[in-house]
C-alpha cells in the first residue's frame, strides 16, 4: 500500500444527500476545528435521490398546526404499530427548526392566502406536508461547502474500516484514477439512501426504477459486515408511478385532492378504506390497485377534474417546476391535460427504503448504530417514513454526538489489511472468471425477486429464492470489471443481492401478514398482533444472518 493513500479526518461522511450535508453543516458550526470530510459518488450539487429537488417537506410539524404527538400517531398508523418511537420523536421535536434553517438559507415556502405555509395532508391522519420550491440540493451543496466540509466527489466508498470493535473509516475508490484511498476516521456516517434496485421494474430497464436507481442498499451491507444490527426487510414496498414515466412524484397528487379511480371511472378506495381513502397507508393503497386489476376494473389512474385550477396549477408547479420537469413533455408529448384526463399510474418494482418505508440501519436517538462511531442518517437509517426533513434532522442530531464526544484517533484501524483485500478483490474482476456481463447477473436477481420476494409471499417462493441466488452470492466476485466505474457497478449490485437476500430471510422469518401489500402471506393469512406487532433484527452471526424479534 503506498502511504499517501490514507489520509486522517475527524468526522467521515458516506453519501452527499441532504442527511451528508446537513450533518456536515451541523458539525462545523459546532465544532470549526472539526476536520469533516464528505465522500460522494456523483457530483454533491445533483447527487442522491432529491438532486432534482424536492416540492414539499413531508412531515413538518408546524406549530398551530400539529403536534409531536400527533405526528407519531400517524407513523404508528402507517407502520402498522411495527416502529421504535424514539426517532420518530426526534425527527417531530427538530422538524420546524429545519424548515426554518432552509428558509434562512434562501429555499422557498410558498404561503397560502392566509399568509401562513400552506400544509396539507399527506399522512392518515394530521397535517404534516408543507409545500416548498427552489433548488433544494443546490443550496445545500453551497452551505456546505461555506461551512468549510471537504467534499470529495466521485469517490463511492466501497468498505469501512474497523478498528477493534469500533469503527476506524472507510475505503473509497477515485474514479478518476482507479486508486483505492484509505480514510481514517473515528466517527463515520452511512448515508448513502435505500436500495431502488431490488425488483425488476415491468419496463426492463434495469436503471428504470421509482427511487434513486444509483443508492443500492452499500451503507447497509456495509454497515451489517462491520457488526450493525438491520430491521424492516419484510417490509417491501411498492408504490404506484405514472405509466411509462419513472420516478417518484405521486404523493403531490395525492395531497392537493386527486382521486384514485378505475377504468369504471369509480372512486374505487372506498371499497378498500373508506374513511381514509386516497389517504390510507400505503401498502393498503397498492393492495387496492393490484385488485381493481385483477377484478377486471383497470386500468388505474389519478383523476383531477374535480379539482379547481388553481389547485391544479399548484400541482403543476411542484411538479414540473421542481421534482420533474421531464414529466411536462412527457404530458405534453402524451396529450395529457390534467385539467381534464386522468394519468394512468402502474405499481412499481419492489424496492426498500428507511425514509420511505421501513428498512434499515438500527440506530438510537442519535443514530449510533451498534458499532461504536458508525452511525446513519436519511434513508440508511430505520427512519419510518422519515423522507427528507428527517433526513435532514437525523442528520443534525449525528453532528451534534460527534462534536460533543470528539472521539481520539482509531489506535490501532485494519487499514492495511482492508486495502490488500480490495486491491485483490479488483484484480479478480479484471480477470472476470463468470464470463457473465454484470447487467445479465442484476438481471437475473431481480427477476428472481419478481417471482419468488415480491407479495404475495409464501415461504416455499422465499426459500426458492434463497436457494437459486446463493450460487450467485459464490460467483458475485468474479463478474467482470474493467475500469473504477464498473467496479462500482459491480458493488452496487452485490449489495442490491444482499439487500434481496436479506428481504427474504426477514419475509420468512415473519409468519403473518401485515402492512397491506407489503408483507402479504399465502400461507400465513392473518395480522398477528400478539405475537408480531415488533420489528425484526437482523444481525451477523458465525454462521450467517440471526434473525430475532425485539420485543421477544
Amino acid at each position: 500500500m503506498n502511504e499517501t493513500d490514507s489520509v486522517y479526518t475527524d468526522f467521515l461522511i458516506v453519501g452527499g444527500g441532504p442527511a451528508g450535508c446537513m450533518a456536515a453543516i451541523r458539525a462545523k458550526e459546532l465544532d470549526p476545528t472539526l476536520d469533516v470530510t464528505i465522500l460522494e459518488k456523483a457530483e454533491i450539487s445533483r447527487s442522491g435521490a432529491a438532486g432534482r429537488g424536492m416540492d414539499a417537506l413531508n412531515n413538518v410539524v408546524v406549530p398551530g398546526v400539529g403536534t409531536v404527538e400527533e405526528y407519531l400517531e400517524a407513523v404508528e398508523i402507517v407502520t402498522d404499530g411495527v416502529f421504535d418511537p424514539t426517532i420518530s420523536r426526534v425527527i417531530a421535536e427538530r422538524s420546524f427548526g429545519i424548515l426554518k434553517r432552509l428558509e434562512g438559507w434562501g429555499v422557498e415556502f410558498p404561503r397560502g392566502k392566509d399568509g401562513n405555509y400552506i400544509v396539507n395532508q399527506f399522512h392518515p391522519k394530521g397535517r404534516f406536508l408543507v409545500e416548498m420550491r427552489g433548488e433544494l440540493k443546490k443550496i445545500i451543496a453551497r452551505e456546505t461547502r461555506k461551512a468549510g466540509a471537504t467534499v470529495m466527489n466521485r469517490h463511492p466508498v466501497v468498505d469501512l474500516i474497523k478498528d477493534g470493535e469500533r469503527i476506524g473509516g472507510a475505503v473509497a475508490l477515485d474514479l478518476e484514477t482507479g486508486r483505492l484511498r484509505a480514510f481514517v476516521a473515528p466517527a463515520v456516517l452511512l448515508c448513502t439512501g435505500g436500495a431502488a434496485r431490488i425488483g425488476l421494474s415491468n419496463t426492463g430497464y434495469l436503471h428504470g426504477t421509482f427511487d434513486c436507481p444509483w443508492c443500492n442498499g452499500e451503507s447497509w451491507k456495509m454497515g451489517y459486515e462491520a457488526g450493525a444490527s438491520l430491521t424492516g426487510f419484510e417490509y417491501t414496498a411498492r408504490s404506484s408511478m405514472t405509466r411509462d414515466f419513472n420516478g417518484a412524484g405521486q404523493s403531490t397528487f395525492i395531497r392537493h385532492g386527486a382521486w384514485l379511480v378505475n377504468g369504471l371511472g369509480e372512486r374505487f378506495m372506498k371499497r378498500y378504506d373508506p374513511e381514509r381513502m386516497e389517504h390510507a397507508p400505503a401498502g393498503i393503497r397498492g393492495r387496492a390497485i393490484i385488485e381493481e386489476e385483477k377484478a377486471g376494473r383497470g386500468p388505474v389512474a389519478f383523476a383531477f377534474s374535480h379539482l379547481p385550477p388553481e389547485t391544479v396549477d399548484l400541482i403543476e408547479s411542484a411538479v414540473f417546476d421542481v421534482e420533474r420537469p421531464t414529466m411536462r413533455d412527457y404530458f405534453r408529448n402524451k396529450g395529457i391535460d390534467l385539467r381534464k384526463d386522468p394519468v394512468e399510474v402502474v405499481m412499481t418494482e419492489v424496492y426498500l427504503c428507511g425514509g420511505h418505508g421501513l428498512a434499515g440501519l438500527v440506530g438510537d436517538a442519535w443514530g449510533e448504530t451498534r458499532v461504536p462511531g458508525l452511525f446513519a442518517a436519511g434513508d440508511s437509517l430505520a427512519n419510518p417514513y422519515g423522507f427528507l426533513a428527517g433526513a435532514m434532522c437525523m442528520g443534525e442530531a449525528v453532528a451534534e454526538r460527534v462534536a460533543e464526544r470528539k472521539a481520539m484517533r482509531p489506535e490501532d484501524p485494519d487499514t492495511r489489511e482492508r486495502l490488500e483485500r480490495l486491491e485483490a478483490l479488483i484484480e479478480r474482476h479484471k480477470t472476470g472468471a463468470l464470463q457473465v456481463p454484470l447487467r445479465d447477473f442484476e438481471y437475473k436477481f431481480r427477476r428472481l425477486v419478481n417471482e419468488y420476494v415480491a407479495p404475495p409471499k409464501s415461504a416455499r417462493k422465499l426459500q426458492r429464492f434463497l436457494d437459486e441466488t446463493e450460487a450467485m452470492v459464490r460467483d458475485q466476485d468474479d463478474i467482470p470489471a474493467r475500469d473504477p466505474h464498473q467496479f462500482m457497478k459491480v458493488f452496487e449490485a452485490k449489495a442490491g443481492l444482499f439487500c434481496a437476500r436479506m428481504a427474504a430471510r426477514a419475509s420468512l422469518f415473519r409468519t403473518e401478514s401485515r402492512f397491506g401489500l407489503y408483507h402479504e402471506r399465502v400461507d400465513y393469512p392473518e395480522k398477528d398482533d400478539e405475537n408480531w406487532k415488533t420489528r425484526i433484527i437482523i444481525t451477523a452471526g458465525p454462521n450467517g444472518p440471526v434473525l430475532e424479534k425485539e420485543n421477544a
